[in-house]
């Protein structure tokens, strides 16, 4: 059986891998797959395994629950606090411990060393949760960032305490550093959950979009009921400005329908008896008789939901460095500090100075720059993409967009301006006022854009609308047709003279409509969802960093080609892909990372060549693409769904940005490897020095030299880091 487990307590990539590892091992369990990002594991195991699953999962020291009933979680305190308790308590700490050496008044010997034990002891116990992980991750040999973090601070402290019991006028002491380490990771660590706190806020947006009640017509009559009382075959009444909230065929009335949500269509579409219509399509005008062959569960957007939960909870392909390469690191500075202790108290027999250049090596190796190496360069460069009009939600986004190589853009509303406007009138000023007159009497999309590009005209009598045509009335006494070609072939007007304009403007997708006195044509009106203002400038400057750009659109066929050829898409069948509903975009993200995953494992010329896989949309449409993608970016002037399933915001709805947002996450990715890098060549240089591998040639660190270079290797992160809020990002 096959069966998706929430969890609860794991802090980084080695908590779900070590969870994987334990619960693969276990008898009668096919797969094993724990999403960090979802809070969720999913696992192919026989009927009986079940219990063992839950068993291993609880002694790891996390919480397992049936997916979706996980408890409500109650904190004493939010990370967030206890960092700025934690930043109040360092205050006096710093300068209890270094006061002195600029010549400040401080207290001195036991009263000065109690102190700061206190302020210490205080600070580690507000943030015990990482000691208690720490502690649990090395117990079941799962070593994490945490233990990292318990093993600086706790030696520091332990060997504070020892040397201020010794020596009451020692200054050989580290209460400042194990404080420092745990309220700086705090801050970190707060940064972090912060990005994560989606925790299925798409999913509830999406629920809202079907009504609670619904109106069906029973026994002759209307009746509001739930919407769980509503079954196949019932008759559901939708009037103006409700939503469907099932799938069915229109049994009667007559109505526009905005069904941009699961089409992405940019423009209403007209339904009529025998129509088929889509759960969360909102009727923009009329009134329509739908009977529900689909219901419930088994709705598309119930559809559109499961996909997005689904996607969401799937596994990130990346796991973060930091926290891979703590696996080893943390055994192998225990092994150092155990050597380097061994052999020193082999050479000279003293045991206090063994001691010593064991600590030395611990505190030196105190993971506060590893630990700060990609929070900080992440927060500048959150905080520099706010100030370009970029949302980055998480570390993740970042790392995954600098890799980006393969762009999937939808086009209503993110290439185009999502909403249709005259763009071509051939008549004269005559033809305007008699259309305004018309068009003003209409409750319809095209006939409002029609009346607010004419803006004035005369005034119209008996004017009707004819289904799937246009419309008719009287204007100065004169009778008068606008509608499309279908209405000037029912009356029989010609309309040679604007037939070769028609037919290049039909070509490019364009709705055309003619205005007739019922003898001739006297204007032409074309209507169409415009490219926006920088579309192909972002285009073009995607594909100048290496991107290749592919519309992906629910619109017809003729629109899609005219809009990529517009936007400037390479001339080549595999950027367009037109007619798709939800479903399909979803299946050509997935299959296009699928792709290039597949393109990673083969050879590592194919590594290097490969990239990302990027979803750029607005719409609830696009919101299971989105969650798919390895990077799913959102215009800010979208859905609320689409921006909540979306890693990268685009603030102000600029395609522009997302160019700008690549350059500063590839700036990024650069600044937190050299970060990563300084942290490593530090402990590279610091330890052999730490460990009094030179002392023969009189080089040698005491413990506060060690805390010291400790500090300086973190400043040196935080300053490369900083440097993203200062340049311009160009490449």
């Amino acid at each position: 059986m096959k069966k998706r487990f929430s969890i609860t307590g794991m802090q980084c990539a080695a908590c779900s891998s070590g969870i994987e590892r334990t619960v693969k091992k276990l008898d009668g369990v096919g797969a094993c797959t724990v999403s960090l990002m979802g809070e969720c594991m999913e696992a192919e195991f026989e009927p009986s395994a079940e219990e063992r699953i839950v068993a291993a999962v609880r002694q790891l020291g996390y919480g397992i629950y049936d997916y979706g009933k996980v408890p409500e979680k109650r904190k004493r305190y939010t990370l967030l606090v206890r960092f700025f308790l934690s930043l109040a308590l360092l205050i006096p700490e710093m300068y209890l411990s270094m006061g002195h050496m600029v010549g400040l008044p401080v207290p001195m010997g036991w009263l000065n060393h109690g102190l700061q034990m206190g302020l210490t002891l205080v600070i580690l116990a507000v943030n015990y949760e990482f000691f208690v992980s720490g502690v649990r991750a090395v117990l079941k040999r799962v070593p994490n960032m945490d233990t990292l973090i318990t093993l600086g601070a706790s030696v520091s402290y332990v060997y504070s305490v020892v040397s201020a019991c010794v020596d009451p006028a020692t200054h050989d002491l580290f209460f400042e550093s194990a404080a420092m380490i745990v309220t700086l990771v705090c801050l970190g660590k707060w940064l972090e959950d912060k990005s994560k706190k989606k925790t299925g806020r798409e999913i509830e947006k999406l629920k809202a979009l079907a009504p609670e009640t619904v109106t069906v017509e029973r026994d002759g009559r209307e009746e509001k009921v739930p919407l769980s009382e509503v079954f196949t075959g019932d008759v559901v009444i939708v009037k103006q400005g409700e939503s469907l909230a099932v799938d069915g065929v229109v049994t009667g009335g007559h109505a526009f329908v905005d069904a941009s949500a699961i089409t992405g269509e940019s423009l209403p579409v007209e339904v009529e008896e025998g129509t088929h219509v889509s759960s969360a399509s909102i009727v923009a005008s009329g009134y329509l008789k739908v009977r529900a062959q689909k219901v419930g569960e088994d709705t598309m957007l119930a559809g559109i939901i499961r996909m997005v939960r689904e996607a969401g909870a799937s596994k990130a392909p990346i796991q973060k460095l930091a926290d891979k390469i703590a696996a080893v690191f943390v055994p192998a500075v225990l092994a150092i500090a155990v050597a380097t202790f061994l052999v020193w108290i082999c050479c000279t027999r003293d045991v206090t100075e063994s001691i010593r250049y064991a600590v030395n090596v611990i505190v030196i190796s105190c993971p506060c720059a590893l630990g700060l190496a990609t929070p900080v360069a992440i927060m500048a460069a959150t905080g520099r993409g706010a100030g370009m009009g970029v949302l980055f939600k998480n570390a993740e986004a970042l790392q995954k967009l600098a890799a980006v190589r393969e762009v999937f853009l939808d086009k209503t509303a993110t290439l185009t301006e999502g909403k249709p406007q005259v763009v071509c009138f051939e008549g004269d000023g005559e033809a305007k006022r008699i259309a305004y007159a018309l068009e003003t009497k209409l409750n319809h999309p095209l006939a409002a854009c029609i009346a607010a590009y004419c803006a004035e005209g005369y005034e119209a009598q008996n004017v009707t609308y004819i289904t799937g045509m246009g419309a008719t009335g009287e204007v100065n006494g004169t009778n008068y047709a606008l509608g499309n070609e279908r209405m000037m072939q029912a009356r029989g007007v010609k309309f040679e003279h604007f037939l070769q304009r028609f037919e290049a403007l039909s070509a490019e997708g364009k709705t055309v409509l003619f205005l007739t006195d019922n003898v001739r044509v006297l204007a032409l009106f074309a209507l169409a969802d415009t490219l926006k203002e920088g579309s192909r400038e972002a285009v073009e400057e995607l594909v100048s960093l290496g991107c290749v750009p592919v519309m992906l659109t629910g619109d017809n066929e003729a629109v899609a080609r005219h809009i990529a050829a517009e936007a400037g898409l390479p001339p080549y069948e595999a950027c367009l892909c037109a007619e798709l509903l939800p479903e399909a975009k979803l299946r050509h993200v997935k299959a296009a990372r699928e792709e290039n995953e597949e393109a990673r494992r083969t050879s590592r010329t194919a590594r290097r060549e490969s990239g990302f896989v990027a979803m750029v949309g607005d719409g609830i449409n696009d919101a299971p693409a989105l969650k798919e993608a390895d990077i799913g970016v959102a215009m800010g002037n979208g859905t609320d769904v689409a921006i909540e399933s979306a890693d990268v915001v685009l603030v102000k709805g600029d395609l522009r940005a997302l160019p700008k947002a690549v350059r500063l996450a590839r700036r990024t990715m650069r600044i937190i490897k050299q970060n990563l890098f300084w942290a490593f060549f530090y402990n590279c240089v610091g330890i052999p020095l730490a460990a009094g591998v030179f002392a023969w040639a009189g080089v040698a660190l005491t413990p506060m030299i060690a805390a010291a270079a400790m500090s300086l290797s973190s400043l040196f992160v935080v300053t490369n880091a900083l440097r993203l809020t200062g340049k311009t990002i160009r490449k």
